[in-house]
């Protein structure tokens, strides 16, 4: 292992990691009381991880453009089975909220309605983990955490100081998102973009960030990505936050094509990660039902083959709000579903349930923090 060296030159920070630092820097019982944070070494070179994912790629899009993985269909919590589905259903979510202005008592809300439907999880920032351990104590929920949000390139050292303090301040489940411009800067741009950013930092962050966590210089020729740095910081941070903290990586599939998909999904299973989930749904489009369907054939290639110990699940985020979004992913055989329409969602499923007594649906409630249209911003 080795201890990373200060940089020289800092890269400016977005509003997050602002965010983060201050809140560090407020709670040094989280940070800097405890002992010094190492950085794993490599595993395999470039070349030879290269060598492995392709094996991947070929396998799990040869089933796919097969049609054999979109006739699979798993089962999800079946309705006509009444109240034992429903509270299948309802662990399957992650309740979510994680808008940089969020209030205490929006978190709150978000507590009491996960303890009322007995979700799997609440998914927040950092600064409100110990908040929701407070509200959720007694209660079958668990808190859950996202690291490195929503950009992902913030320095790896930064990162681990991050899940650490989450993990410290009584999370179980980290939500971290993968550097996926590390997969992707050497994509041949297809046709300006208009991105849409809930930071107000400068696009040249991410570029600065990307190109320090890699260690490669602006116009490197090189056409491997740096699959050693990702590994790397994978697995440091599976190091520090061993078993039975559930860590799921976030691809944000929306920026990356099949191939950069499986490559996400393979250095996840090697560094024993527990999840590969879809979106950050801050970031384009959130998960797609070919997104799903390839990663649930990933995780379970990857295991067969014996690169993860045991196989991993797929979360489906970003995007689904409505019982038929929900079947749809859990059909496809994701097994958890990050979104802040929960309620709606076991609203609807209540419905179902009940249509066979002559009970009559409610209309969808008008727009509020639970009930968006937003089909950019957030979960």
């Amino acid at each position: 292992m080795s201890t990373p060296a200060e940089n020289p030159h800092p890269i400016p920070l977005t509003e997050s990691e602002v965010l983060i630092r201050g809140f560090l820097a407020a709670n040094p019982a989280l940070d800097a009381d405890l002992s010094p944070i190492e950085v794993m070494t490599n595993r395999y070179t470039n070349e030879e991880w290269a060598a492995q994912i392709a094996e991947t790629q070929k396998a799990v899009l040869k089933e796919v453009e097969s049609g054999e993985r979109a006739q699979k269909v798993y089962e999800g919590p079946r309705m006509r089975n009444g109240n034992e589905a429903l509270k299948e259903l309802a662990k399957t979510v992650d309740h979510t909220v994680l808008k940089l202005d969020a209030t205490s008592t929006q978190i709150d809300s978000l507590c009491s309605e996960a303890r009322t439907e007995e979700f799997k999880s609440v998914c927040v920032r950092l600064n409100w983990v110990q908040r929701c351990v407070t509200n959720l104590k007694g209660s079958s929920v668990v808190v859950a955490a996202v690291v490195g949000f929503h950009e992902g390139t913030q320095d790896t050292y930064s990162k681990l100081r991050e899940a650490r303090a989450c993990v410290a301040a009584g999370a179980s489940e980290l939500d971290l998102v993968l550097n996926h411009s590390l997969l992707t800067q050497h994509n041949k741009p297809s046709s300006p973009q208009l991105i849409r950013s809930h930071d107000s930092a400068i696009d040249s962050i991410t570029a600065a960030n990307t190109a320090a966590n890699s260690g490669s210089t602006a116009g490197s020729d090189k056409e491997i990505p740096d699959y050693s740095a990702i590994y790397r910081e994978l697995a440091s941070i599976r190091s520090l936050c061993p078993s039975p903290v559930v860590i799921k990586l976030i691809l944000e599939t929306s920026q990356l094509n099949p191939q950069q998909i499986l490559a996400a999904s393979h250095l996840a299973a090697a560094a024993n990660l527990d999840f590969i989930k879809t979106s950050t749904g801050f970031n384009g489009p959130g998960a797609s039902l070919p997104n799903v369907q390839l990663m649930v054939g990933a995780a379970e290639y990857l295991h067969k083959i014996g690169v993860s110990k045991r196989q991993m699940q797929v979360k489906a985020s970003g995007g689904v709000r409505s019982l038929e979004d929900a079947v749809k992913m859990l059909e496809a055989g994701a097994t958890r579903l990050g979104t802040s329409s929960g309620l709606w969602i076991m609203q609807q499923a209540r419905e179902k349930t009940e249509q066979a007594k002559g009970g009559k649906g409610e209309e969808r409630p008008g727009a509020t923090r639970l009930y968006t249209d937003d089909t950019v911003g957030g979960y």
